[in-house]
């Protein structure tokens, strides 16, 4: 298994793991029943498995893109670096140099990976990243 893809795999067996043994998926939320327990599931997580991301200085493709990012990390999870592209503009640069059209949008690309979030004690949870961005058309609503 390439190095990149063991983190989010470890993520996913310790999903179904956990929901092997609840009966119910770790998206799904607990009983409100006062008496609820929540039970306890040990994760080893080996440090050489998590997911290499690019630095922002080295991000060709932010920087050679029409629609520009730069990249934000968050630490209160598990991995702790996960790049977060945000888009730098509203509309699209012209590729014959002409500056931003409005012409065309500007529009982040979401994936959803496995986090571990710290919290009283970590749990396992989804999260929506921007991993870049793109160019769209303007949606336009006809009036009939």
């Amino acid at each position: 298994v390439p190095q990149v893809l063991r983190a989010p795999l470890l993520l996913a067996l310790a999903s179904l793991l956990h929901a092997s043994r609840t009966g119910r998926l770790a998206s799904e939320k607990p009983p409100r029943s006062p008496r609820a327990r929540q039970r306890m599931v040990n994760l080893c997580l080996n440090s050489s498995a998590v997911m290499k991301f690019p630095s922002p200085s080295s991000s060709i493709a932010a920087n050679m893109s029409l629609t520009p990012w730069t990249y934000r990390w968050g630490a209160s999870r598990i991995p702790r670096r996960i790049s977060q592209a945000q888009c730098l503009t509203s509309g699209c640069l012209d590729p014959r140099g002409g500056g931003e059209t409005a012409s065309l949008q500007a529009r982040p690309i979401k994936y959803q990976v496995l986090v571990l979030r710290r919290q009283h004690q970590f749990q396992l949870g989804m999260e929506e990243i921007t991993v870049g961005c793109t160019c769209v058309r303007p949606s336009v609503l006809l009036q009939p």
